[in-house]
């Protein structure tokens, strides 16, 4: 059995269920676990985005959606070599999506054709249930089953913490910082859950463009930096995007340290099992008399201690 995956949570979960040996093309972006690295990469971008910063960035996606024309590029000839029994793509974001055009392209050079599987969840519980459809089609089950369970196990042992929390803190998740977006999807649950409070557009939504104005009226107690699929080096390269604001210290965030920086592509940016990480690292940064949990050394940053330390080392 050969499976090619074209997103990166798909690839984490396969290889949760222990099937890493059938996967044998992923995508550019696919980097858990480490081995996985190893694997043909049969779906690249056609822009470097590592050179770009988030207003560039933000402009180039715009403008592909518009033209309806997609920044990704598939390795035909490599999965033809692969001879794929099945393909995992998904619809949920349109700027990570390949194209219908390009996987009917591959359809076409096939000579079998692969099953093309896809995957939109966009809530907790559609996660889950991703684990299992992916688990029952590849014949684990059992592993699917006992991988949700750790999932729910994990929630409902941190809602036991916070679910009768008298006062719940005021949370704003940044999922993009020039234009500044408000995270959607998952994340306004994954707040509920860990016990603090959403901007009151922030359920259900696809991420929001939001002006300062709007998070200065809401006035959040935390505020938590996570660029899509940007880990914490990649946030600090632009951070300045945001200190240049002379209003920052309006935020009761800002003015009372409680801005952190998190490791959005490992812990929020993909539907996978590691949003239960995510969940706990919000938790007991809101929640620290009463849940204790010690995040990875790469997972969480307090941007004011970093700064402190920045301006003490020269």
């Amino acid at each position: 059995m050969k499976i090619i995956s074209l997103i990166p949570s798909a690839t984490e979960i396969l290889c949760e269920l222990g099937l890493e040996d059938n996967v044998y093309g992923v995508t550019n972006e696919c980097n858990f676990p480490e081995t996985i690295k190893k694997k043909k990469k049969v779906l690249t971008t056609t822009i470097n985005f590592e050179k770009l910063d988030s207003f560039q960035t933000n402009k180039i996606i715009n403008e592909s959606l518009d033209s309806k024309h997609s920044i990704y590029s598939l390795d035909v000839e490599e999965i033809k070599k692969i001879k794929p029994d099945f393909i995992i793509t998904q619809d949920l974001c349109e700027p990570c999506a390949v194209s219908t055009s390009q996987i009917n392209e591959i359809l076409e050079e096939l000579s079998i054709k692969p099953e093309i599987i896809t995957m939109s969840p966009k809530t907790i519980g559609q996660i889950n249930e991703s684990i299992i459809m992916l688990s029952n089609k590849f014949m684990v089950p059992e592993k699917g089953n006992e991988l949700v369970k750790k999932i729910n196990v994990g929630i409902d042992t941190i809602q036991s913490i916070t679910k009768n929390n008298m006062e719940r803190p005021r949370v704003f998740c940044m999922d993009w910082m020039d234009p500044i977006y408000s995270a959607g999807h998952w994340v306004p649950e994954m707040v509920t859950i860990a016990g603090g409070d959403n901007m009151p557009f922030e359920r259900k939504e696809r991420s929001v463009k939001v002006s300062f104005d709007e998070i200065l009226k809401y006035s959040p107690h935390y505020i938590f930096i996570m660029p899509c699929g940007f880990e914490i080096d990649d946030t600090l390269n632009e951070i300045n995007l945001l200190l240049e604001n002379p209003q920052l210290n309006k935020i009761p965030a800002f003015n009372k340290g409680q801005v952190y920086i998190v490791n959005a592509n490992a812990y929020y940016s993909k539907p996978t099992y590691r949003i239960l990480e995510g969940i706990k690292i919000i938790a007991r940064t809101i929640n620290s008399e009463n849940f204790k949990y010690e995040p990875e050394p790469d997972a969480i940053l307090n941007l004011q201690n970093y700064m402190h330390f920045e301006s003490f080392s020269g």
